[in-house]
């Protein structure tokens, strides 16, 4: 099988050559924009009235400088197969940085990919470059470290987890070495300043130490599980997996009295706490059990035999082949096709024969939207302003509620509902149909001072008389 390594990263970019149906993209897109035409960092917010004007630190610049251009340049399938890039080479860092057992890493690179499926489903996302990042610290010399984390910082929220992860490498050095002694003063003290270098390169951003105020807002200030469902935490099934995995690998650490049995800990923290966490988990585990030196007694001679070596390899390669080309590519395919296709199909479903209904009025104004829906909205009605998008979950507001929870609220027609529209001036409602509030209006609009004026099987509007 000395090509199974070179079919297996084949199938790797086959199965990850996904649509990009990420409800944020459309944000990440009109900023991408605003940063290549206005020359600005997107970081006031004009897009939503609630919270209108307010200042926050979109460290995903660079990400949306990115894309903007290959998506106004190669469309779709620009996105779909920077995706597959950025998810190739992330997992081709992990397969380097384990050195030996190329069917093993095959293996478990397989299971990584299977248990963050859900995570990893939606196309390119501003949180995949932090897996590439995550991963490239793995692989590559600290020397590189400085530079990683300087992209990391001006891409995503997630580079805290670089730091961690250097965190531990420097206590390692510090504290422990094959031999149980402490290493020489000279590559100690290298470590140390790739260390520093590294989390002084965090700051060289527009926004400076906001990005981690920023950070720690998403992991500790608002609880997000109770408004996202990409924070909630995973199924009590995937709990108990991770559970077991975690005590069988710090016990199998502990009794060959390794350092590296902590390591684990706060991966297992942020995947126990959301199901967006879970790939830094899974990678983690299976880097720490087959990097450690007491795995390359334990499987030596299992792995040996060619008639154990081969079923195993051909078992992988025919799993990433068939799911990529009968499950997968033509699902890409189907929703690349066309732009209705793309809006029928996506994730979430967009509205798009009601955003050409509003794209043909003649007043504009203020949108009361699904939140779902709000990155979309910005990008394709940048004429309007929306209520709320998928920026906002963490923002702090003078309600000291969740932007999220006001949304809610209002949908649900709780009381003052009415009032609050009336307060952002919203010209429109634009919901699903059968909702709370499209309840409340659908029989006598009028009443309440609107009027619907589109419906179909996706979408319905109101507008203010």
């Amino acid at each position: 099988m000395k090509f199974a390594p070179l079919l297996f990263f084949s199938g790797l970019f086959l199965i990850f050559l996904i649509a990009p149906t990420d409800p944020d993209l459309g944000w990440h897109l009109r900023c991408g924009q605003e940063f290549w035409e206005k020359h600005t960092f997107c970081n006031q917010n004009s897009f939503s009235v609630l919270l209108n004007n307010y200042s926050w630190p979109n460290n995903y610049w660079l990400y949306q400088a990115i894309i903007f251009p290959i998506y106004k340049s190669f469309g779709l399938w620009g996105l779909t197969i920077l995706n597959s890039l950025i998810l190739t080479f992330s997992f081709l860092f992990l397969y380097l940085a384990i050195k030996n057992w190329p069917i093993l890493k095959m293996i478990a690179i397989t299971i990584i990919i299977f248990f963050s499926w859900g995570v990893l489903n939606l196309g390119v996302r501003s949180q995949l470059p932090g897996l590439l990042f995550f991963n490239a610290l793995l692989y590559l010399s600290l020397i590189f470290a400085p530079l990683i984390m300087l992209l990391w910082a001006n891409t995503h929220g997630s580079f805290i987890l670089g730091l961690i992860l250097l965190s531990f490498s420097l206590l390692k050095d510090l504290f422990y070495s094959p031999k149980h002694q402490y290493l020489p003063i000279k590559p100690l003290l290298l470590s140390l300043i790739a260390y520093l270098l590294s989390f002084a390169a965090t700051f060289l951003n527009p926004f400076g130490f906001a990005i981690y105020d920023n950070s720690w807002r998403h992991i500790g200030v608002v609880d997000l599980s109770k408004l996202i469902a990409e924070w909630v935490p995973p199924n009590p099934n995937i709990i108990f997996i991770i559970v077991f995995l975690s005590l069988a690998l710090f016990l199998y650490l502990i009794i060959f009295k390794r350092l590296e049995a902590f390591f684990l800990l706060p991966f297992i923290y942020l995947a126990l706490k959301a199901r967006r966490n879970l790939p830094f988990f899974f990678i983690m585990f299976f880097y720490l059990f087959l990097t450690a030196p007491p795995t390359k007694k334990l499987l030596h001679r299992f792995i040996q035999f060619k008639i154990i070596r081969y079923p195993l390899a051909l078992a992988v390669l025919f799993s990433l082949f068939y799911f990529g080309l009968f499950i997968n590519f033509p699902s890409t395919l189907k929703i690349n096709r066309s732009w209705q296709n793309y809006c029928q199909f996506s994730y979430v479903g967009y509205p798009c024969q009601a955003i050409a209904f509003l794209k043909k009025q003649p007043s504009k104004g203020h949108i009361f939207n699904r939140y779902e829906w709000g990155g979309f909205l910005i990008w394709q009605l940048p004429e309007y302003k929306i209520f709320v998008d998928g920026r906002m979950p963490a923002w702090p507001t003078p309600e000291d509620k969740s932007p999220y929870t006001i949304y809610l609220e209002t949908l649900q027609t709780q009381p003052g509902w009415n009032e609050t529209l009336k307060e952002y001036n919203i010209n429109w409602i634009f919901i699903s149909p059968g909702t709370f509030m499209d309840l409340k209006l659908k029989d006598n609009p009028q009443e309440f001072g609107w009027q619907e004026v589109f419906r179909d099987e996706i979408s319905v509007i109101y507008k203010s008389i």
